[in-house]
Parts: structure tokens; sequence; C-alpha cells
């Protein structure tokens, strides 16, 4: 999608508050289940600038007679990109289930609502809020946004309220204080249709810090669940942040004391925290 919004520095930008790399492939996995029915595993940031929306998009359109299973974890995105997943996704002509494995956040909880049903953890959340730009220009071009913004939660609203059982109204008050729901609350407010009770569910953490209602102990709440990471996958993840080898392999063999890490090596170790979402269901 071309979107004037949409150049490089803007991108730089974003990813810096994100606190995450530009370079991030692979956002979204698929599994086979059967010969009728797929999973799509989408554990990310949703869309511009990390991704191509486009590619999932047509791979939904592919999936003619088949049922989807989605599994989802996403602190929410770019709202262009998200309402056109979440298109594909409602027009979809076969079922289609949605599983909120831990966050449904900002766009993420409108990519929820696409599902003919909607299922969440007792340990997941979600969360709505008004969508919000970084803007930088001249009187006239931050009214031009402000408008923007304006009918993109005009058509935010329309869905929620249309999917849930709460009112236009209700939804917009709702929005507007940026409400974070357990699963019992999405399930009393009609966003979610059913409640999976945890036994080692997701963990998994995303930099919240963009959102100004965050619940302090989100991450906390995973703390015991999912499984380790294996040393390989703990090496791959350092080295895309550009950790040497030789750091990656120490690390992920266990050398983790502070005498064997210097300046660069913290500042790595530092930089991994905000930009690895550490997922996996055991």
């Amino acid at each position: 999608m071309e979107l004037k919004y949409r150049t490089s520095k803007n991108a730089e930008a974003m990813a810096s508050y994100w606190g995450k790399p530009l370079a991030k492939p692979d956002w979204y996995k698929v599994n086979a289940l059967s010969d009728d029915a797929e999973e799509i595993m989408i554990y990310d940031v949703i869309g511009w600038p990390f991704s191509d929306a486009s590619e999932l998009v047509r791979h939904i359109s592919s999936l003619k007679g088949k049922e989807i299973k989605v599994r989802l974890n996403t602190p929410g995105g770019d709202v262009f990109d998200g309402m056109a997943i979440f298109n594909a996704f409602k027009n979809h002509n076969t079922k289609v289930t949605m599983i909120i494995e831990s966050l449904a956040a900002s766009i993420g909880s409108i990519i929820a609502l696409a599902g003919r049903e909607v299922q969440a953890y007792s340990n997941s959340m979600m969360m709505i809020h008004d969508p919000w730009g970084c803007v930088c220009g001249n009187q006239y071009e931050l009214r031009d946004c402000a408008d923007l913004l304006e009918k993109m939660s005009g058509n935010m609203i329309d869905i929620y309220a249309a999917e849930t059982s709460i009112g236009k109204r209700e939804v917009k008050q709702m929005m507007k204080d940026e409400t974070w729901f357990t699963a019992k609350e999405a399930k009393d407010k009609g966003f979610i249709d059913a409640i999976i009770e945890s036994g080692k569910a997701v963990k998994a953490q995303f930099d919240l810090s963009m959102y100004s209602k965050a619940p302090n102990d989100f991450g906390a709440r995973h703390k015991d669940g999912g499984r380790d990471l294996s040393s390989r996958e703990i090496e791959r993840a350092l080295r895309d942040t550009g950790a040497s080898k030789s750091f990656a392999q120490r690390v992920a063999a266990g050398y983790r004391t502070q005498e064997e890490m210097d300046t660069d090596t913290m500042a790595v170790a530092d930089a991994l925290k905000n930009t690895i979402s550490i997922f996996s269901r055991s």
C-alpha cells in the first residue's frame, strides 16, 4: 500500500519508538493442520514499517475452502495494514477461529474480531484505544492528520460496536480512555466467545511503554508459561541484533557473567531485551 507517511525516515522513527530493528522477517508463520485446515501464527507488530501485510492477505485469499485457526500475540501496529488483514480474514469463505494467546492490543484487537469464533486464554489481555501517529508539519498538515485519525477512529468504533455487545458511545469512551481487558472482561463485553483455561500458555514480551495505561505486571503474568528457547534459537536471536558470532555462542552456552561482557556486549544484551519477542507454546 502506497501511503505518503511511509518514508525511510519515518520508518526509522517508528522502529526506534517500538524499540526493535527494521529487519524483522517471518512476522507470521503458517502450519498445515490437515488437508482442510491451516494454522496462522501472528506474533509481532502488525505491518509497516516492519513487514508487508499484502503477503499475508494474498495467502489468506489462496486458502479457499480451508478453515483457518489464527494464533495471536501482538501489541498492535499500522492501522491500514491491520484493516486489510481484518477484511481478509472476515471475508474468508470458511470458518476462521481466532485465539488470543497472550495479547491483542490496538489494531491487533480489531484483527481478533475477524474470527467467526474468538477465543482467549484466561491469562491473556485485549486493549482498545484511539489511533495515534507521530506527526511533524505545519498547522494545516497537523489538522489534516487529526482529521484522518478521527476517520480511522470512526471505522474502528463501527467494527467494535458491530462485533461486540457494546454501543458506539461506550466504545468511543473506552477507546479514548485506552481500555485494557482481561479475558473475563473481554468475554463479558462480547469481544471474545470463549475462555481457554491456561495451563502452560505462551510467554511473550513486547515493549508496551508507548501505551499510557499498560499494566505494569503484564509481562510478569506469563513468567512461568511456555518453554525456554533452545541454545540455537538464542544464538540466532542475538546474531539478529548485531552481536558477534563468538558473543552469541557464549551467551547461548550460558556464559552470562558480567566479567565476560565488555561495554559493547552489554549494550547488545540490553538491546536484545527490547527487540526480541520470546514466544512458544509447550
